[in-house]
């Protein structure tokens, strides 16, 4: 059984000020995770695998930044592998994963379907679980499901609850040990209306449903050629909507029907698994922080020292990294081409390419873009800062997001994939605001989340 990966590079809106629009921005593929681009993990991930093809999609404005990285990565891949499993390269401008995922691979005829599987992926995972055992639940799952689902629970101690957008879970664990994903709703909706609503006929038909607000969705989806198939032949599911509401309709689809449909089923990873998706800044954050505990505990200490500047061991400093006398480096990443005063103190900070930090400059839990500048005594507790921003002298701030004046971004009405499809329709996804699926009165919530959306 072979794979096609298709992996979403979206533009990460919820990292602003790192993904800002600018000249030092970032898009959300390439933001380093302890000094290596998020989409060389999942690039890493997939050579696992392998698949039979690893497919990348982005934007134009994107495209030339994210090409040069999987270049480079290319250039470290053996023979075999890049002529068994290419890398990719998309653009589009179409403004929904279903649509571009459409686009990339045509839906074939239904005595094809079978020879076709797909894995869509975002692109700001990292995990310790390897493909192969995504790949066997879904090969072991009952030949009724069309499609895997893949869901964890936070792994990350030091992380605030509310970043984390969990929804309203809905699903059923079956005789054979496999889980069937029945429902999905946002935590908001639910807040809106003040109670969960459950239809009575999903509980007929899975007595045994369970509702879970602790499971996140990882937003890796398994699907065979059936599922598409089954799409473009069923008029209740729109294959050009975004890839997330078209599971939650094939869920839905399972026990809305008074015969019996195809299901889709779930796995929900142990809880020990490590499986964090770097979506917001705070996640952003505790995942460097973990890579540098893990480099603590390799017991590497090439950066102990770096002139007679004094730089811990839960530290990960590049190389061409310019630091002065009497600087202290505790529990940070310093990134490339970044140069660093006389008698400054970063702690727990993560400071991107570029950056130059003047003499006696104090930051404590900061996360510092590209090619910032800042200008001497500046202390900076508890923030996050654009790239090529610059901080004046004697600066001291806390809690603060700094970002330069774009009028770009004032003017432009939506970024590439942040939910520009869900404002061009209503909240059940039809016309004149009429519900789809309202067979018991109540007006429907539209799950909007889509692989771009964060």
């Amino acid at each position: 059984m072979e794979f096609n990966a298709v992996i979403f590079c979206g533009d990460g809106q919820n990292l602003v000020p790192l993904t800002s629009p600018g000249e030092s921005r970032i898009p959300k593929a390439l933001l380093p995770v302890a000094n290596k681009p998020l989409i060389e993990y999942v690039l890493e991930w997939c050579d696992q695998a392998p698949f039979k093809s690893v497919n990348l999609v982005t934007d134009m404005k994107n495209e030339k930044m994210i090409a040069e990285v999987i270049t480079a990565y290319n250039s470290k891949r053996n023979l075999e592998l890049r002529n068994s499993s290419p890398v990719k390269l998309f653009t589009s401008e179409l403004k929904s994963t279903g649509a571009i995922l459409n686009d990339i691979f045509p839906v074939k005829e239904e005595d094809e379907y079978e020879e076709e599987n797909y894995i869509i992926l975002p692109c700001d995972f990292i995990t310790d679980v390897p493909p192969q055992v995504f790949i066997e639940v879904y090969r072991g799952n009952s030949d009724e499901n069309m499609g895997l689902s893949v869901f964890y629970y936070n792994c990350l101690e030091n992380i605030d609850k509310k970043v984390l957008k969990s929804n309203y879970t809905v699903y059923s664990n079956q005789e054979n040990g496999n889980s069937v994903l029945l429902d999905m709703y946002s935590k908001d909706f639910v807040t809106i209306d003040k109670f969960l609503k459950i239809r009575t006929q999903l509980l007929w038909r899975y007595p045994t449903t369970s509702i879970s607000t602790k499971l996140l969705d990882s937003f890796i989806f398994f699907m065979n050629g059936k599922c598409r198939t089954t799409n473009k032949n069923n008029e209740d599911i729109e294959t050009s909507r975004s890839i997330n509401k078209v599971k939650r309709d094939l869920a839905r689809n399972s026990w809305k029907h008074s015969s019996g449909k195809s299901t889709i089923g779930m796995f929900a990873l142990p809880r020990n698994a490590f499986f964090v998706r770097v979506n917001n800044l705070p996640v952003y954050m505790e995942v460097n922080r973990h890579y540098l505990k893990e480099f603590a505990k390799s017991g590497n200490r090439t950066n102990a020292t770096k002139g007679s500047a004094n730089i811990g061991v839960d530290c990960l400093v590049e190389e061409d990294a310019e630091i002065g006398e009497r600087t202290t480096v505790k529990r940070s990443v310093i990134g490339k081409d970044v140069k660093i005063g006389k008698k400054c103190r970063i702690s727990a900070s993560v400071i991107l390419d570029g950056v130059t930090i003047e003499d006696e400059v104090q930051l404590e839990n900061c996360i510092i873009g590209k090619n910032v500048k800042i200008e001497y005594r500046g202390k900076l507790v508890n923030c996050n800062v654009e790239g090529s921003y610059t901080v004046g002298k004697n600066v001291n701030l806390k809690g603060e997001t700094l970002k330069n004046l774009n009028l770009d971004e004032l003017s432009d009405g939506g970024v590439f994939y942040e939910g520009s499809e869900d404002e061009t329709t209503d909240e059940s996804g039809s016309e004149g605001g009429v519900s789809e699926y309202d067979d018991e009165g109540f007006e429907e919530e539209e799950y909007e989340d889509d692989i771009f959306a964060r």
